[in-house]
């Protein structure tokens, strides 16, 4: 039980970070005039694309979290568990592309 309940405050903790980011990204890629072509926002535009991504990968976790919370059954355990490890992968993923839009611009 107690695993579960770290997973389920850690990914919705992580999955608000990410909703901070994403609109820090957004908010990057429209400061550039309408005029600027497409290449020099692509690398925004990809890393708000994973960052959307692992957010939104980091609330499923958070709803299986809770499923499990309110009907506790091994799969729905074992899914939260494995799926909160795809979440981190896929963090480190949007991380690396952000880091990557913003110093080789």
């Amino acid at each position: 039980m107690d695993v579960v309940s770290a997973v389920f405050g850690a990914a919705a903790g992580l999955a608000g970070l990410l909703l901070v980011f994403l609109g820090v990204s957004i908010a990057a890629f429209q400061s550039y005039a309408a005029d600027v072509p497409r290449a020099a926002t692509a690398g925004f535009r990809r890393a708000g694309a994973w960052i959307l991504g692992a957010f939104l990968l980091g609330l499923a976790d958070v709803a299986i979290s809770f499923a499990w919370l309110l009907s506790p059954h091994r799969a729905l355990r074992d899914a939260a568990v494995v799926l909160f490890a795809v979440v981190l992968v896929s963090v480190a993923v949007a991380a690396a592309t952000t880091a990557r839009a913003i110093l080789w611009r």
